[in-house]
């Protein structure tokens, strides 16, 4: 087995030409996994390369699309929740969403 290469944001950054920033929001936002240790975040090279690749062909990343409405988004919620077991009684994302409906 291969041990992963792992860098830091600031590497990561600089390996592709991006702010340290956005590849912050890019771990924030699911698109790239990245393991939190102490204060900071170490990226396997291999899944740095591989949103750079997806970036480059125009593949959009995990998660909605920015041309989607609050509408299809909830739509989307619930059919996650409908696949995901979950706890009984309303979790804060439920709150969130039922205040979305009732402000239709």
């Amino acid at each position: 087995m291969v041990a992963a290469q792992e860098m830091t944001v600031r590497e990561a950054a600089r390996r592709v030409g991006r702010s340290e920033e956005t590849v912050r929001r890019w771990i924030w936002s699911g698109r790239l996994p990245a393991v939190k240790r102490g204060a900071g975040y170490r990226i396997d090279v291999m899944h740095l390369d591989r949103v750079m690749v997806e970036l480059e062909a125009g593949v959009p990343g995990q998660g909605t699309t920015p041309n989607t409405s609050m509408l299809d988004w909830l739509e989307e919620v619930d059919q996650w929740k409908r696949e995901v077991a979950t706890n009984p009684g309303p979790s804060a994302s439920e709150l969130v969403i039922e205040d979305r409906r009732a402000r239709r």
